[in-house]
């Protein structure tokens, strides 16, 4: 199995590309916004309602699959709390930018203990995590502890739902949620960090691309009309890092992270580079001046 690459390493990979005009069409990020046609700005209303309705939809995914895996969890079926975290993770990851508005609920539930200052209280997804796959001289919670923050990650996750339930969005907010998506990619799920004992980060790569993909959809039809350069070199790079990732799948999921060698790395986030420059131009395509 290769070895995991040094955080520096690691860093040194994901140096960012210049942000300037591509042959495949991108634009500079900072171009000032369009002029929408009263047509254009319906279908970005309709395209926020598409979005509002898959963001209500992973939330019900995203309760329900983390009402069994607490269960198991709090039950002391370790194993089976394993095998469901990291499918219903992604439900979260794919609409983490619209949880991130809702005030202190996204550090309550999805805070990494290296994210955490001196004095700060730890709970959420990865204080779970770290439970069910340090070693055990890392030490164990109790079984009142488990019950204590599983039932916090569901009451948490369950405000999320009455959040989202009457949310709407606009078309620059989407934009710029599948930005932030990709940014996520960058900052914690090619580094490994994210799921730093479980290794599953490439399921939340997956999830964050999905995210970034569908805001992307969702408004297509208007950016195809606003700019249609643009919606072809978004649709072109989404298309090859999806298949890179795909390269990386087993067993109806995806390998450990751990299990990339450096050149793999490198790909995936050269390909998540490409991508994200002509992604932050999405905005300025579908919000009006």
């Amino acid at each position: 199995m290769p070895v995991p690459l040094p955080r520096l390493v690691l860093l040194a990979l994901l140096a960012p590309l210049a942000a300037c005009g591509t042959a495949d069409g991108s634009q500079d990020a900072d171009r000032q916004s369009v002029t929408l046609t009263a047509q254009q700005t319906a279908r970005v209303d309709r395209g926020a309602e598409k979005y509002a309705d898959y963001v209500r939809a992973e939330t019900d995914l995203l309760l329900a699959g983390t009402a069994r895996f607490v269960a198991a969890y709090k039950n002391g079926d370790d194993e089976k709390a394993r095998s469901l975290y990291a499918p219903t993770r992604m439900h979260w990851e794919a609409i983490e930018p619209v949880a991130e508005t809702f005030g202190d609920l996204d550090p309550r539930t999805d805070a990494r203990e290296a994210d955490l200052a001196e004095g700060d209280e730890w709970a959420g997804w990865h204080l779970i995590e770290k439970d069910l796959w340090a070693p055990t001289e890392e030490g164990r919670l109790t079984d009142a502890e488990r019950t204590e923050y599983a039932d916090r990650l569901l009451a948490d996750l369950s405000t999320l739902k009455g959040e989202v339930a009457d949310a709407d969005y606009t078309g620059e907010q989407i934009a710029n949620g599948a930005k932030e998506l990709l940014d996520e990619v960058a900052n914690g799920k090619v580094t490994g960090e994210e799921e730093f004992w479980s290794h599953t980060d490439l399921y939340d790569f997956q999830a964050n691309v999905d995210g970034a993909k569908k805001s992307f959809d969702v408004l297509t039809p208007v950016v195809e009309q606003t700019d249609p350069e643009l919606a072809k070199s978004l649709t072109t790079r989404f298309g090859e890092l999806q298949t890179l990732l795909d390269q990386h799948r087993a067993g109806g999921g995806f390998v450990a992270y751990t299990d990339l060698s450096g050149d793999e790395v490198k790909e995936l986030s050269d390909a998540v580079n490409a991508l994200s420059e002509p992604l932050a131009n999405l905005a300025a395509a579908v919000a009006p001046r």
